[in-house]
């Protein structure tokens, strides 16, 4: 049972959400009175956007019992989607529940204020706003579900219909172009904007050609890496989403296909030394950025991408981003960056001479 749960959790990380979520809804067929495999059936459904589907799981697992990290969860996935179904009233019971159950866990009131203010206590629920804010500024647990509370908190009397746009019309079909000319066409106008004005790379899993044996389409895959984490640093574009917080994007469609952040991560692992010696300055920039966003956002990966593997993500850090730190003291220039990666400048300052 323990390693068809972990396949399953497997699935889910590749991006694999209805295999996952198979996998899990026969695990539970085999043991109906397993809370933890309710809480995985309930985040299958709710990470795909049906939330009325995953709205009984998260109920039966906390009734029957789960640990405190799926317990804390699911309380506060199950109180959103009371919110956006206009569940209100069960909404505020629910996280009164949850703030006796974890009275240190700042940010149940912030989803409990959501509450109050959909039943009308505006006052009351601006004073859990206001106070829980000015005191947890850097509290990772708010910090972890940033994008929800902001996103939730500004639509505060929208219905599920207005909060969620799901795209009803059928995947894209893939194209027949290369890595290189993805990565080519993606790259246009960069060397004028940067990482500021990244405007994205057409669908494609790039991790798999980190150790192509072709060097140009190893070349332009790491280049699509390094600005996607670019532009995430520069806050001017998010390749990376955690699973529990896309169906808040505009027109999501759970039927496409979404960048992992956890197969680049472990491809990264596999793969460092080889980058290390073929494309340094690259490389030096992934470290630079991996280790800049988690810094800067005060949220380990793992906690703000539960989906990921805490295993895996240690290694990233033991193996590759702590032994290669020193090379940010002597940062490479720009120039040597859009060289490498095969982009043509634009600025004076980023030619050779």
């Amino acid at each position: 049972m323990e390693n068809t749960i972990h396949s399953a959790l497997h699935l889910r990380r590749q991006g694999k959400l209805q295999e996952s979520k198979e996998m899990f809804l026969t695990l539970l067929s085999i043991d109906p009175l397993n809370p933890s495999l309710h809480y995985q059936c309930a985040r299958s459904f709710d990470i795909l956007a049906e939330e009325t589907k995953a709205m009984p799981f998260y109920e039966q697992a906390i009734e029957l019992g789960l640990t405190d990290c799926e317990l804390e969860d699911a309380f506060i996935k199950l109180g959103s989607i009371y919110r956006t179904h206009e569940r209100f009233l069960e909404a505020k019971k629910l996280y009164q529940e949850a703030m006796r159950k974890f009275p240190k866990k700042e940010q149940m009131k912030i989803f409990y204020a959501m509450a109050l203010y959909n039943l009308g206590d505006h006052a009351d629920a601006m004073g859990f706003l206001i106070g829980n804010l000015a005191f947890t500024t850097t509290n990772q647990d708010i910090l972890k579900h940033y994008r929800t509370i902001t996103y939730l908190g500004s639509r505060l009397d929208s219905s599920s219909d207005e909060i969620i746009t799901i795209d009803k019309n059928q995947p894209l079909q893939p194209t027949t172009k290369s890595i290189v000319e993805k990565v080519t066409e993606g790259l246009k106008g960069f060397g004028i904007g940067g990482f500021y004005t990244s405007s994205g790379f057409e669908y494609d899993e790039y991790y798999r050609f980190f150790n192509d044996r072709d060097l140009e389409t190893r070349r332009c895959a790491l280049a699509a890496f390094t600005v996607m984490l670019g532009a995430w640093h520069a806050l001017s574009g998010f390749t990376f989403i955690p699973q529990h917080d896309r169906k808040y994007l505009r027109g999501y469609n759970p039927n496409e296909p979404f960048h992992e952040l956890n197969n680049y991560i472990e491809a990264i692992v596999t793969h460092h030394q080889q980058i290390k010696q073929d494309f340094p300055v690259m490389f030096e920039y992934i470290i630079d950025f991996l280790i800049s966003i988690e810094v800067e956002r005060k949220v380990p990966y793992e906690k703000w991408f539960p989906e990921l593997d805490a295993q895996l993500v240690q290694r990233l850090r033991d193996e590759v981003l702590l032994p290669n730190k020193s090379l940010l003291d002597n940062p490479t220039e720009y120039k040597y960056f859009l060289r490498e990666a095969g982009i043509p400048p634009f600025f004076e300052d980023d030619f050779f001479e």
